[in-house]
């Protein structure tokens, strides 16, 4: 048992105030150090994410006013380790480091598949070192400047150093604390751009932000929805969720630059689908790394109080309420419809906002709302609904022109016929019409007639004129065509003659030339493709189409390329014979950089999903064999 412990200093690791025991206690070994603390001599140090911490609190002297939970949120990384994963496993996580399974933190953090590496030596900022010494006499380890990816501390906005001790050191019970000759700055500071430098700081704070508050454990798939409309709004996504890689790859990497990603360890690879940030947007069992959280929140602009807190919508038409574009209702532009549904067609780039009022006029709007005017547009009417329809009356009673009556209702001439006759109303602009026929088309003489006699009349055309089209034979009686289309049209387009195909044959193109041209490009292009060093592509006629700027061609007339069929059949991939090809890649790169071949290491690598995983164990382990 401890006979005092020290009090622990602001943002000061667990691991350092055990240090500060070890030193005060007058212990000549470290065994003894670990009994008192622990009650044991097998624990090992641990700086970040440490186990056995209701050990120390048993240990401690009576009347101690420490917690677990204190001791866990206040003096240990937990609190940014844990931010983004589910509750479920931020309780675990807690559990094993109160209790005695320190072997399992790792993995259920996430952080041994990580491809951000943990730091080698526990790192210093030069002015807080000074503030400490003035302060208490004494040096600690602040847990802010131990985090990955942290280079900058955030309350001096200076450079991080590292220091002379090894995170992980010679002995792995060891608690060493920071002096002053192992804290020395040595060379210049780094050099950094005004705009990375910016960067940086940014990163620390919101790291020091995260650190020291409690958010609620959200499951992995509310931060996928809330970046997903995050990138609808900004336009890297459209309504189905679709991403625009290429588009968000590019514009993330000229945001931060290769350089800063790499020294993040999160480098993007703009040419391939598997890097870390798509993966992040795609896949929703995968835990990601906080560092690279924070790294596309700070891209898309999100606070981490709004990521945690703000559940975001995606909303193309704005808030409600919006407009009731009838132009027949007193309440016309009004702002009274409630009723809003967004279509989510699957051929549609852009939201669908359908508009319902009550009046029964019903419009659809192609989003999104880019200023306050937009909400007034209409891209199609679905129904205009008995309000509009009767205007219509009316406005046939007082025997307007079709034009002007058109114009009133803010409709195409065609529209107000088509209303007009399925309310059957006998409307002014037709009876002018029948008046015009009867008096300048001597062919037919329109009477009032049953509609058989009309359609009698129609077959005795087709009769006597049975090789012409339908448009040949409105030219003879047009007066009779017009009836029938305005009144009868569905039986007139039943017994019409049908269109007749027009047949281009084109000789003009000389494919056997054209086909030993594209043979050569295709092989040129294959051959690029498994000299590259760089992570594979999959060898398809799409993607080499793409290469050589003949993909719809390739892809529709590639029967009449019997050559370069010929040649694409040999060398395009299966998804499995593009996956084996990843994997030797992986291996060589791994190779290159003189790293063991784990299978987890080489699936990462080559971006082999976890449901083919499996199937590929057995031909991984004969390619390692034959290395």
């Amino acid at each position: 048992m401890m006979i005092f412990f020290p009090v622990p200093y602001e943002d000061e690791l667990l691991y350092s105030v055990l240090g500060r025991y070890h030193i005060r206690s007058g212990n000549t070994s470290i065994k003894a150090t670990l009994q008192d603390i622990f009650g044991e001599t097998t624990v090992t140090a641990v700086a970040d994410l440490p186990s056995h911490i209701n050990r120390v609190i048993e240990n401690m002297p009576i009347g101690n006013q420490y917690t677990a939970d204190v001791l866990v949120d206040k003096h240990t990384l937990y609190s940014f380790y844990s931010a983004y994963l589910p509750s479920e496993e931020a309780t675990k996580i807690k559990q094993f480091m109160i209790g005695d399974k320190g072997g399992s933190i790792y993995n259920k953090a996430g952080l041994m598949a990580s491809a951000i590496s943990f730091n080698q030596y526990f790192k210093f900022c030069p002015l807080c070192k000074k503030e400490d010494m003035e302060k208490y006499g004494e040096l600690y380890w602040h847990r802010i400047h131990q985090i990955p990816g942290v280079l900058i501390c955030p309350k001096h906005k200076v450079p991080l150093y590292d220091s002379q001790i090894s995170v992980r050191g010679f002995n792995k019970h060891e608690y060493r604390i920071p002096f002053p000759d192992v804290c020395k700055v040595n060379g210049e500071a780094p050099n950094y751009s005004d705009k990375v430098l910016e960067q940086l700081i940014n990163l620390s704070e919101d790291a020091y932000y995260l650190l020291n508050h409690r958010f609620p454990n959200r499951p992995l798939e509310w931060f996928r929805e809330q970046y997903m409309n995050r990138l609808k709004k900004l336009g890297y996504a459209n309504i189905n969720g679709n991403v625009q890689q290429r588009e968000l790859l590019t514009d993330f990497v000229d945001y931060y630059g290769d350089n800063l990603l790499i020294m993040l360890q999160s480098p993007v690879d703009i040419n391939s689908e598997y890097n870390w940030l798509s993966e992040l947007l795609r896949k929703k069992s995968k835990t990601t790394h906080p560092i690279r959280h924070l790294l596309l929140a700070n891209f898309l602009n999100i606070s981490i109080e709004d990521l945690f807190y703000h559940k975001f919508e995606y909303k193309p038409f704005g808030e409600g309420h919006w407009p009731c574009l009838n132009p027949a209702a007193e309440h016309y532009k009004a702002l009274l419809v409630q009723d809003i549904q967004i279509k989510y067609g699957n051929d549609s780039k852009s939201p669908l906002g359908i508009f319902n009022c009550s009046c029964g006029f019903s419009y659809m709007r192609t989003g999104p709302d880019t200023s306050e005017n937009d909400k007034y547009k209409i891209t199609k009417i679905l129904a205009f609904g008995p309000v509009w329809e009767a205007r219509l009356e009316e406005l046939v009673e007082k025997r307007l022109s079709l034009r002007e009556t058109a114009r009133l209702l803010q409709a195409d001439p065609a529209t107000v016929k088509r209303y007009s006759q399925r309310l059957g109303l006998k409307t002014y602009w037709q009876e002018r019409s029948q008046i015009t026929e009867m008096s300048n088309n001597d062919a037919y003489i329109i009477e009032i007639n049953s509609p058989q006699e009309h359609r009698q009349r129609w077959l005795d055309l087709l009769n006597r004129y049975p090789e012409m089209s339908k448009t040949e034979l409105r030219r003879i009686n047009g007066a009779l065509f017009n009836w029938l289309y305005r009144n009868d049209r569905e039986w007139l387009n039943r017994n019409s003659p049908q269109l007749r195909a027009t047949v281009n044959i084109n000789t003009r193109v000389d494919w056997e030339q054209r086909d030993d041209e594209i043979f050569y490009k295709v092989k040129e292009a294959i051959r690029t493709m498994l000299a590259t060093n760089r992570k594979p592509q999959r060898i398809t006629i799409s993607y080499i189409g793409s290469m050589i700027g003949l993909r719809p061609l390739l892809e529709k007339h590639l029967g009449k390329l019997p050559k370069t069929r010929a040649y694409l059949q040999e060398y395009t991939e299966s998804i499995r014979e593009y996956q084996i090809r990843r994997i030797h890649w992986a291996i060589q790169e791994l190779q290159k950089k003189g790293q063991e071949l784990h299978l987890w290491r080489i699936y990462r690598l080559a971006g082999i999903r976890e449901e083919y995983q499996k199937n590929l164990e057995q031909t991984i382990s004969e390619l390692i064999q034959d290395k």
